[in-house]
Formats: C-alpha cells, sequence, structure tokens
C-alpha cells in the first residue's frame, strides 16, 4: 500500500461524508497504485455506516467510547500499514490538487513530513505552517487569519506542521512510534514535528492550493486544549528554536 488515510471522527455524519468525498477526488488525482481510507469511528452514538459515507471504498475501525486524537490515529496506521500516512481532520475539505502537491514537495525537497495549505471559509489563511513564539504563547498558526490572496505560494519548511492534514512517511512515523498518547487533545501534532526534527528529519508545507478547514467545527469546547498544553510546556519549554514574534 502507497497511501493510507487515517480520519478519526465522532458523529456528524454528513461532515465526514463531504470529507470523504473531497478525499476521494485527490487521491484520484495522485494516481497512486494503492491507497486505503480508514475512518475511526470515535464513539459515535449511532456507528457509522459504509452505505452512508458516501465513497465506495473505507474501512471502519469502530470504539464504543472516546479515545484521543493520538490514540485513535495511532491505531488506523496499525489497522492498513502503507509507505505513506494521511492524517485528515473531518472537517477538512482537500483541494483536488493538494495531495499531488503533498507528495511532490516530499519526494522533492526529501521531507518525512508534509503539511499543506488551509484556509477558513472567508478565504483567510487557517495553516500554513506552525511557529514558535517564546514565553507563554508557544506554537501558533503562521499568517492566521490573513487573506490566502497575499501570502507566499512558495513551498515553506515550518518546524511543525498541523495534523489536520499531515502527511507522514511510514520509516518516520515508526521511529517516533507514533503520536504521543499522553495528549488528550491538541500539541499532539507540535510534539511529533519536533521529535522527527531532533531525528534530522525535514518538514515541509505545501502552499499552493487552498483546502478549506471548518477548524475545531467537530470539537468546541473553549477549554479542550488545555491540559495538552500544559503537557506541551512541560516536555518543550526553551527546547525549540524560537521564530516568531513574541509581542504579537
Amino acid at each position: 500500500m502507497q497511501l493510507t488515510a487515517v480520519i478519526p471522527s465522532h458523529g456528524q455524519t454528513a461532515l465526514l461524508r463531504t470529507c470523504l468525498i473531497m478525499l476521494e477526488r485527490a487521491l484520484t488525482r495522485a494516481a497512486l497504485p494503492g491507497t486505503a481510507i480508514v475512518v475511526l469511528d470515535n464513539g459515535t452514538l449511532t456507528p457509522y455506516r459504509p452505505a452512508e459515507l458516501g465513497v465506495a471504498d473505507v474501512r471502519i475501525v469502530r470504539f464504543d467510547s472516546r479515545h484521543s486524537f493520538s490514540a485513535a490515529c495511532n491505531r488506523g496506521v496499525r489497522e492498513i500499514p502503507a509507505a505513506r500516512y494521511l492524517f485528515l481532520n473531518n472537517d477538512v475539505f482537500l483541494h483536488p490538487e493538494a495531495l499531488l502537491e503533498m507528495l511532490d514537495v516530499m519526494r522533492e525537497h526529501r521531507a518525512g513530513i508534509a503539511g499543506t495549505r488551509l484556509v477558513l471559509p472567508d478565504d483567510t489563511i487557517q495553516h500554513c505552517g506552525v511557529r514558535f513564539d517564546g514565553g507563554e504563547r508557544g506554537p501558533y498558526h503562521q499568517d492566521h487569519g490573513r487573506p490566502s490572496a497575499i501570502i507566499t505560494r512558495a513551498t515553506s519548511f515550518p518546524q511543525a506542521v498541523t495534523a489536520a492534514a499531515m502527511m507522514i512517511d511510514h520509516a518516520v512515523f515508526t521511529a517516533l512510534d507514533g503520536f504521543d498518547e499522553g495528549y488528550p487533545f491538541g500539541y499532539e501534532d507540535a510534539d511529533l514535528c519536533l521529535r522527527a526534527r531532533q531525528l534530522g528529519v525535514r518538514i515541509a508545507c505545501a502552499q499552493g492550493w487552498d483546502s478549506l478547514h471548518l477548524e475545531s467545527f467537530s470539537d468546541r469546547r473553549p477549554d479542550r486544549h488545555q491540559a495538552s498544553r500544559r503537557l506541551f510546556f512541560e516536555r518543550w519549554r526553551d527546547r525549540y528554536a524560537i521564530d516568531g514574534d513574541e509581542s504579537r
């Protein structure tokens, strides 16, 4: 298998269906010889049924109780091993060209991890790479909220990218032992990328196409990141390069 897409999802069947339809279009455009899709049904009250998901071939792994994003993704990787994995939020709708560009960026720049440009419904940036500030701000999305039209399309090489749409080589994911399941919600992607950089892995972010991200549509709890944020700073404070503006 060349690529396995891993999508943790809780409820919101219509949202997941749209995500899968857009993913299937992007997979078709990428024209890889072998791909698979794994949906982690993360404790949905009424279990997902393949017939209602809008794509012909998807494997559903059912959890009867909620698992963390890290635990769900790690389980999805074990379900269908592949040369590369794509981690995808159910509220991300990929541009048809996005996966092909991510693959090209990884090959051209010998990157072990690649993210992609994500925009909000108003065409402003949700993600085009993660930067790191000093003090209490820590990791943040570069150019978040700025119009996509004024942000460079050049491939970038940030310290981290979001796992809302992240591609990673099997060898890198295995060497890192996957996502750290100690993170209950959030910051597991920044942690993964920083650990990868310690191994000399290059991280890239493809900027050519705008994929839509509804940003936390599936979980809007105001305190959802607090426990993971504390853990991240316990492990990484003063251990990453400061490349952001502390005054912002």
